[in-house]
């Protein structure tokens, strides 16, 4: 169960494991942004909980006459598309600090997309195989 696109950026999100008392999937993400002679890559894990994909995907159906919004458990993963008066954006965000909060990351790209990646990208979200 893996979820592939190449624009706006690089993403490769698959399941590797699942939870049934708290119903929900563990992923890893692999995601590559290359821009100019620059490239940033994101390889980790974290936990979404199968209602917070039902209301992602449900939202992905609709007009998007608001912010499309698929967040993981620990408040870290932040995946939105967004609609302003002239333009669609993809927004991918991961923030991270330790325990202590002495070190912290935080990665965002914003992306200007149009209807044909778009619909790349809501396809390979709605035809993804849920279990529950």
């Amino acid at each position: 169960m893996k979820i592939e696109f190449e624009q706006p950026l690089d993403f490769a999100l698959e399941v590797i494991e699942t939870d049934e008392q708290v119903p929900s999937m563990r992923v890893s993400l692999q995601v590559v942004v290359t821009q100019f002679q620059n490239t940033c890559k994101y390889e980790g894990t974290f936990w979404i909980e199968c209602t917070a994909w039902d209301g992602f995907t449900k939202s992905l159906r609709g007009a998007l006459d608001e912010a499309v919004e698929l967040r993981d458990m620990g408040g870290c993963f932040f995946l939105a598309i967004k609609k302003s008066d002239e333009y669609l954006f993809f927004v991918w965000e991961y923030t991270k600090m330790d325990v202590g909060g002495g070190r912290q990351m935080k990665i965002e790209f914003k992306s200007v997309i149009d209807h044909e990646v778009l619909s790349r990208i809501r396809n390979e979200f709605l035809e993804f195989p849920v279990w529950w």
